[in-house]
């Protein structure tokens, strides 16, 4: 019975967050010089990282130790760095240069942060997910994708399936695109015991999550530029995710990652799925290009162009 009201909670949140995602974005207007687009079936490294030290085999558990082992790469990419879009004094402000791109009131997008329990970084103006925000009780399913595009969610995505490890199965997924009146990415991170359903994957617990950062660029031009739309700082999370006010192009974003495995036997796996994804492997940071990897002992650099799948398809002229 506990098992059973347990799905149904889930499937609670999960109608609730699209629900709510499309009273506040299907008010968006279309931007005038975007491509008319249809619902389609289909799915960085610009700065030189330095060689991390840690240990062979386990990665280091206690989390001071580790930030103090692995200092925000984001920042050092970002020391020479010029940052593209929009800054904003307060999160008002931000919310009010949305609404004038999206054509929704201030009000309707302050509600619709509100709800989805946002939290807001004034010094790079983006908005983001909380560590226990109230949707990690919905889980993931790989339908929540096609559904997006319905609410104005227009990204790419790559879904990295690997395991078992220690008895779950665990799925990284990578996202940006689009999202309403955001232009945004995501990493999340889930497990699964393979005995039980094989399309649910639960967000992960506190016991698995992974120490991560990324760095969003809006196209090839600003990465080779090093003109960084947003990163997200090195931290242990489920859900690394930022939303700035704009307007994306998903096809042409860029987007640079470090993902910390927990062991050398997960490092592994991980970098085994990537290439199965599409990703190449490379042995050094001046080797990276686009939808390569590279690992250092348990960290894996992952730069991310064009593979996988877009949750639209956009019209030829």
């Amino acid at each position: 019975m506990e098992k059973s009201n347990n799905i149904i909670r889930r499937i609670i949140c999960v109608v609730l967050a699209l629900t709510l995602t499309s009273c506040i974005f299907t008010s968006c207007k279309k931007n005038n010089e975007e491509e008319e687009i249809t619902r389609g079936n289909a799915q960085i490294e610009r700065p030189t990282y330095a060689e991390e030290s840690q240990p062979e085999g386990e990665a280091t558990t206690d989390p001071a130790a580790t930030m103090e082992d692995a200092r925000n790469t984001t920042a050092k990419a970002s020391d020479n760095a010029t940052t593209e879009g929009t800054t904003y004094a307060s999160a008002d402000d931000a919310i009010k240069d949305a609404a004038n791109q999206s054509g929704m009131s201030p009000e309707q997008i302050a509600e619709f942060i509100q709800i989805m329990g946002y939290d807001y970084d004034p010094v790079q103006g983006i908005f983001y997910t909380s560590l226990d925000n109230w949707q990690r009780q919905a889980n993931f399913v790989a339908h929540y994708d096609t559904a997006a595009h319905y609410f104005n969610m227009n990204y790419r995505t790559v879904r990295i399936d690997f395991g078992p490890i220690d008895g779950l199965d665990w799925r990284i997924q990578l996202w940006k695109g689009q999202y309403g009146a955001f232009g945004g990415s995501e990493i999340g991170v889930y497990t699964k015991d393979p005995k039980q359903n094989a399309m649910l994957y639960n967000c992960a617990d506190n016991d698995h999550l992974l120490f991560m950062e990324s760095a969003l660029y809006l196209n090839k031009e600003d990465y080779q530029n090093n003109k960084i739309y947003f990163t997200r700082e090195w931290q242990a999370h489920w859900w690394l995710t930022g939303f700035k006010p704009g307007v994306v192009n998903p096809a042409s974003l860029i987007m640079s990652m470090r993902i910390r495995c927990k062991s050398d036997k997960m490092a592994k796996q991980f970098a085994a799925a990537l290439e199965q994804a599409g990703f190449t492997p490379v042995n050094s940071s001046k080797e990276m290009g686009y939808n390569t990897y590279r690992r250092s002992l348990n960290d894996i650099f992952i730069l991310w162009d064009d593979i996988g799948e877009l949750n639209y398809v956009q019209k030829k002229n």
